[in-house]
C-alpha cells in the first residue's frame, strides 16, 4: 500500500509540474501579446481608406466562398460579401456538387446565367461543371463543380480567381463592409515579405456568467494566439477571423488540404518561408469578430470545437510547426487532459488517504488558482496594451452599429428582390 501511495504521489507531482509549466507558458504568451498588440495598435492608427479605395496600384482581391448549402444564412453571407467596399474585388462562389434545387436557388436569387470560361488548373480539383455570372451589376462568379469536399472547393475558387490576393471569411464572423481596405494595409506596407494578413477583434461580452467567462476566453485567445504568435511570426487563424493570402504563396504549398488553419500551418512550414522571409501580419483593428458565447452550451461547444480543430491540425503538421506550435498544442490539447487527470487523482487519493492533503490542495491551486490569476492578468494587460479606458463592449460598438445598419439594408434588399 505504501508503494502504491508513493507511485500515485509521484504521478500527481509530475502532473502538477506539467500544469505549472503550462501556466507559465500562458503567462509568457500574454505578456508577449500585450506589447505586440500595443505596437500594432499604434502602427494602425491612421486612416487611408479613401486613398486605398481610389489608388490604381492597390492589388485586386478575390474573396472565395464555399458554402455548405443554399440556406438563408449562406445566401445572406454572400450578400454581405457583395456589399464590401474596395477598389477592385470579386466574390468567387464555389458550389461543391450542389443538388438541382440548391443550384436553381442560387441562380434565381442572384440572376445568374451560364458563361463559358476557361479556368486554369493551377491546383488539382474535381471537374468543373459550369461557370455563372450575374445579370445584375455585382462582382460575382459562381463555379459549379463535382463533389470533392470543402478543401477541393476552395482550391477551385483559387483557380477561378482573377486577382493576386485571395480573401477568406469565417462563416460565423461579423465584419464591416470596409474590411478589405483594412486588411490590405499590412500587405502593402511590406509587399515582398507579407504573404498573408489575419484580422480579428475582441467580441462584445454577452450577458450572464457564461458570457463573462466567454469574454475572458476570447481576451486570452486574442492576446496569446493572435498578438503573441504574430510577434513570433507563427500566427494562425482563430474563430471569427477574416484573412487575405497571396495567391502565388497559396499555390506554392499545394493549396488547401483542409481549412484555413491547415493552410497557415503549411505556409509556416514551407521551405520558402525562411528563404524568402515570409511574414503573416495580424490586424487588431475593429474589422471583424465572432460573437462571444452567451450560454453554457455555446461556451462548451465553442471551446471543444476550437480544441479539436487545433489539435487535429497541429497533429497533422508534424515537426514542421516548430516549438511554438508544440507549446500551443500542449496548452490547448494536453492541458485539459492533464488537469482532469490531476483532479481525479487528487480527489481519489484524498478520499482513500493515499495522497498527502497538501499535495491535493496544490493541485487545486495550480489548476483553478492559475486560471483565475491568468484571467485577471489578461484583463490588466489588455488595458496596458490599449489604454483607452473603454470596455470590450464599448470598443466594438462601432462594429455592432455597422452590422445593425448592414442587416437592415440586407433585409430591405431581400424584400425588394
Amino acid at each position: 500500500m505504501e508503494g502504491l501511495s508513493a507511485v500515485l504521489s509521484l504521478i500527481l507531482a509530475l502532473l502538477v509540474m506539467a500544469m505549472a509549466v503550462f501556466a507559465a507558458a500562458a503567462f509568457h504568451a500574454l505578456f508577449k501579446g500585450c506589447f505586440a498588440l500595443r505596437h500594432s495598435l499604434r502602427a494602425n492608427s491612421y486612416d487611408f481608406g479613401n486613398l486605398l479605395l481610389k489608388s490604381p496600384i492597390v492589388p485586386g482581391v478575390s474573396v472565395v466562398l464555399a458554402p455548405p448549402d443554399a440556406s438563408p444564412e449562406s445566401r445572406a453571407l454572400l450578400r454581405r460579401l457583395l456589399d464590401l467596399t474596395f477598389g477592385r474585388h470579386e466574390v468567387v462562389l464555389v458550389l461543391d456538387g450542389p443538388s438541382e434545387p440548391d443550384l436553381n436557388c442560387w441562380v434565381q436569387e442572384f440572376h445568374l446565367y451560364r458563361q463559358e470560361r476557361a479556368i486554369p488548373q493551377d491546383l488539382p480539383t474535381a471537374a468543373i461543371r459550369g461557370s455563372y455570372v450575374s445579370r445584375d451589376p455585382i462582382r460575382l462568379l459562381m463555379v459549379d463543380k463535382e463533389p470533392g469536399g470543402v478543401a477541393d472547393a476552395c482550391n477551385a475558387g483559387v483557380n477561378a480567381a482573377q486577382y493576386p490576393v485571395i480573401g477568406l471569411v469565417d462563416c460565423e464572423a461579423d465584419f464591416i463592409p470596409e474590411i478589405l481596405l483594412f486588411l490590405i494595409r499590412p500587405m502593402l506596407g511590406d509587399w515582398d515579405h507579407t504573404i498573408a494578413v489575419c484580422g480579428v477583434a475582441l467580441p462584445p461580452p454577452a450577458a450572464g456568467l457564461a458570457g463573462r467567462i466567454g469574454g475572458l476566453e476570447s481576451l486570452r485567445l486574442w492576446l496569446a494566439r493572435c498578438a503573441a504568435f504574430s510577434a513570433w511570426n507563427r500566427l494562425l487563424p482563430v474563430p471569427g477571423a477574416c484573412m487575405l493570402v497571396k495567391r502565388d504563396a497559396l499555390c506554392s504549398v499545394g493549396g488547401f488540404r483542409a481549412g484555413p488553419l491547415e493552410l497557415f500551418l503549411d505556409l509556416h512550414a514551407s521551405p520558402r518561408a525562411n528563404a524568402l522571409r515570409w511574414h503573416i501580419a495580424f490586424l487588431a483593428s475593429l474589422v471583424c469578430f465572432k460573437r462571444a458565447a452567451g450560454t453554457w452550451d455555446d461556451l462548451r461547444r465553442q471551446a471543444l470545437a476550437d480544441q479539436l480543430q487545433l489539435a487535429a491540425a497541429l497533429g497533422r503538421s508534424g515537426t514542421g510547426g516548430g516549438l511554438k506550435f508544440f507549446g500551443l498544442y500542449c496548452i490547448r490539447g494536453l492541458r485539459p487532459l492533464v488537469e482532469t487527470a490531476a483532479c481525479i487523482l487528487a480527489v481519489a487519493g484524498w478520499v482513500t488517504g493515499m495522497i498527502d492533503p497538501a499535495l491535493a490542495v496544490l493541485v487545486l491551486v495550480t489548476s483553478a488558482g492559475a486560471g483565475i490569476v491568468t484571467s485577471m492578468a489578461a484583463v490588466v494587460l489588455r488595458e496596458l496594451a490599449e489604454p483607452s479606458g473603454m470596455s470590450p463592449g464599448d470598443d466594438l460598438a462601432p462594429c455592432s452599429c455597422a452590422r445593425s445598419r448592414r442587416t437592415g439594408a440586407t433585409g430591405r434588399s431581400a424584400i425588394s428582390g
